[in-house]
């Protein structure tokens, strides 16, 4: 067989080529972007209609990488009538969670924590806590706990402490450093013995993220950036979004008492202005700011059982503590910073964004918005219904 006529390039296929790289453009760069899901804008368009939902993002893609589905729609800033898109910032809020626990597990696979350490093995002031045992308008009887708080509670909301530390409540969720509201957190008793009930909330996860600053000997927004943003490639995401993203950020939208249109809210939980690295701290548990891309990328990270790109980040055997349920006789639904729902694993942000990933099947889909009237909860579950009804199994 004479093979020349296919190892010898013709002068229009020089020239083709030539032409592409002086373009600047490639053959992967024009493909066409990925198709919205027919049945996730039938199942949302509704939650748009009734002005419910502002806008929204939503992709569903395998571990691979390939994303199926691409849905956007209606507006990022709904005065300006700009609609809403990949470009845009989006408050993770409590999807933050998600670094603590991935953060403190690549320190248990270097063997420097285990899970059932006791906090006070790292933070010694807080082996002083007290259990507020009774408590009335005239009266709060303390008693010492019965056994020590470990690093698995606090990771899985089952310590006994109360969402956010009192310094918190005095000084705002981010005005003082996590040294301080770790070693703060020990004049607020106790609201139960360790391990007997389960309360979701932000403290937990603030001291989680201390001792991961102890331990690695290093700010933990320097661990995250080093650890997972970097590598990853997750060049948005951070707890100090600059002006410039500010400017990209959603806009928060609810449903107005008439029923007839929005009202824009925005994030009372955080103090501003967003970009002051002075007077902010990362709030552990609920303080980041991301991009679709990003979460994405962490979302394929997760899918490919704590590997990405040839890099190992998560031990198979962290990523199963991860997707393990971990709340004891509680038995909530709920692992260390991750939330289990359906067979998927990941979190949710008080204004309905979320990533969730299925290990089996390898769908990871992103929903992205910024709603504050409660309505974003039943968007999520429907865009996380409609999405695993059309993966392919």
């Amino acid at each position: 067989m004479n093979t020349s006529r296919f190892m010898k390039p013709t002068l229009t296929h020089l020239l083709l080529t030539l032409t592409l790289i002086l373009s600047g453009r490639s053959t992967a760069a024009a493909q066409p972007d990925p198709p919205p899901s027919p049945e996730v804008t039938s199942a949302l368009q509704p939650y748009l209609d009734q002005y419910k939902l502002a806008g929204y993002i939503a992709i569903i893609a395998d571990k691979t990488g390939k994303v199926h589905y691409q849905n956007l729609a209606g507006y990022a800033d709904v005065e300006a009538k700009k609609p809403i898109s990949q470009d845009n910032v989006f408050w993770m809020a409590s999807m933050s969670k998600m670094f603590v626990g991935a953060s403190i597990m690549m320190l248990v696979d270097e063997g420097k924590v285990s899970l059932d350490d006791p906090v006070s093995k790292f933070i010694p002031q807080l082996g002083k806590w007290m259990v507020a045992e009774e408590r009335d308008s005239s009266h709060v009887l303390l008693k010492p706990v019965l056994h020590a708080v470990t690093i698995r509670q606090i990771l899985s909301h089952t310590s006994g402490l109360t969402g956010l530390s009192e310094l918190q409540q005095i000084t705002g969720a981010d005005g003082t450093s996590l040294k301080a509201r770790a070693i703060s957190s020990v004049t607020g008793p106790l609201q139960w013995q360790p391990g007997e009930k389960y309360q979701y909330g932000n403290q937990g996860m603030n001291i989680a993220a201390r001792i991961v600053e102890i331990v690695s000997q290093m700010p933990y927004e320097e661990f995250l950036q080093k650890r997972f943003f970097d590598p990853l490639g997750m060049t948005e995401t951070t707890f100090w979004p600059s002006e410039a993203q500010v400017a990209r950020l959603a806009g928060t939208y609810s449903l107005n008492k008439e029923k007839t249109g929005y009202v824009h809210g925005g994030i009372g939980f955080l103090t501003k202005p967003l970009s002051d690295r002075v007077h902010r701290y990362p709030e552990a548990g609920g303080g980041l700011f991301s991009t679709t891309h990003d979460i994405f990328r962490y979302g394929l990270l997760l899918a490919n059982d704590g590997e990405l790109d040839g890099k190992r980040y998560l031990s198979h055997a962290a990523m199963e503590e991860l997707q393990r349920e971990q709340t004891g006789k509680t038995k909530v639904n709920y692992s260390l910073g991750y939330h289990l729902r359906n067979g998927m694993f990941g979190h949710d942000g008080a204004y309905g964004t979320d990533l969730s990933v299925n290990p089996k099947t390898g769908m990871v889909a992103v929903f992205m918005v910024q709603c504050g009237s409660g309505d974003q909860w039943g968007a999520r579950d429907l865009f996380l219904k409609t999405a695993g009804e059309g993966f392919p199994k």
